[in-house]
């Protein structure tokens, strides 16, 4: 799963870019302001870690978000616009976008249009998202128009899709996103390819100044969900050992690093679990969307195991850390044999039975 960091320049989006991915595990070198960076970051799981405790595996396996830092994006101009437009495609092949917004004082770094004013800066980038995947629907509309005046096969399911064009393209003029227009899955599902930036989960981040870190913060911004944090102690924090880490965020009164909360928004808005395999070779963490069955976690692992599934020997973390250890969870009898077609919770703790 890939998350796009984009926002205005002088934003501290490649700030926090950088402390998100140092303290996932990743060294990035953000010189180049003007490139596009990724990064693979290792998701912070408790969980991981007790289980770890418990049986001492060879190799501990963090589940792994990517993340990728898109250059600023200058709509002040029309010679910047079109550079800003030019990362469209790269957000449009992410599966999550964060939008980081300036909302810090300090001389030292130039105002983005002479202000700081994060709403204005949010209208903005969400009207060019709109205006991305208006120019989409638009020429989508027009390939439809020019096949349905040619007999064939696929009339019927182009009069379908161009009906659902033309209602995405209504409510686009009326600065609605594509999110807001689909009425169910098969349409969820028709539109899947075309990857509308206004029809992607999407997290607003308000970049505070460092005294202001460890404020309560606005849950909502424009009827998206927002958090705020302060990018430069971040930073900071990513470059500290864990001990220094705990002692500089309780002296900040902050209960935890800003990029964990983010890590898990992330999460929450593309509603994704993670599910957990245990032994002395390795413990490890798989991400997985919600809903997902049995069979087709297995598949996450090896398509051997779901080619071969017999049961899923379950037990939940909270099931398991109560216990103790395994051998006391299945006494309690909090050990479950699941089929194929159980809906893998978050946390579930599972050893595939298979046979190929």
């Amino acid at each position: 799963m890939r998350v796009a960091l984009i926002g205005p320049p002088q934003s501290g989006k490649s700030t926090l870019f950088a402390a998100v991915a140092q303290a996932g595990g990743s060294h990035i070198d953000i010189s180049r302001p003007d490139q596009p960076h990724l990064a693979v970051v290792k998701v912070p799981d408790e969980r991981l870690n007790w289980l770890a405790e418990q049986y001492s595996p060879k190799k501990v396996t963090p589940a792994e978000l990517e993340f990728l830092d898109l250059p600023g994006l200058d709509l002040s101009d029309q010679s910047n616009l079109s550079r800003a437009r030019s990362h469209w495609p790269e957000m449009r092949q992410s599966d999550m976008l964060v939008l980081v917004l300036r909302d810090f004082t300090d001389p030292s770094v130039p105002l983005y249009r002479n202000r700081t004013d994060p709403q204005a800066d949010l209208e903005e980038l969400l009207a060019e998202m709109l205006f991305a995947d208006l120019d989409q629907v638009a020429g989508r509309i027009e390939k439809l128009q020019a096949a349905l005046r040619k007999p064939s096969g696929k009339q019927d399911h182009n009069l379908r899709e161009l009906e659902l064009m033309e209602r995405l393209k209504q409510g686009l003029e009326s600065d609605q996103p594509i999110s807001s227009a689909i009425r169910d899955q098969q349409e969820e599902k028709l539109i899947r390819s075309f990857a509308f930036l206004s029809s992607k989960p999407t997290l607003v981040v308000l970049n505070v100044d460092e005294s202001s870190a460890g404020r309560s913060e606005p849950s909502r911004l424009m009827d998206l969900e927002c958090i705020s944090l302060s990018a430069q102690i971040e930073r900071e924090l990513a470059q500290l050992s864990p001990l220094e880490r705990s002692a500089f965020l309780v002296e900040l009164g902050i209960a935890s690093p800003a990029s964990d909360r983010l890590i898990r928004a992330c999460y929450r808005l593309m509603d994704l679990v993670s599910f957990l395999t245990v032994g002395p070779d390795e413990c490890r963490a798989w991400t997985i969307r919600r809903g997902t069955h049995a069979v087709e976690a297995a598949g996450e692992i090896h398509s051997d195991i779901a080619r071969g599934f017999i049961r899923a020997e379950t037990v939940s973390f909270q099931d398991l850390h109560s216990a103790g250890d395994m051998k006391a969870a299945r006494s309690a009898g909090k050990v479950r044999l699941e089929g194929k077609n159980y809906v893998v919770n978050d946390g579930d703790v599972i050893n595939f039975r298979f046979n190929v």
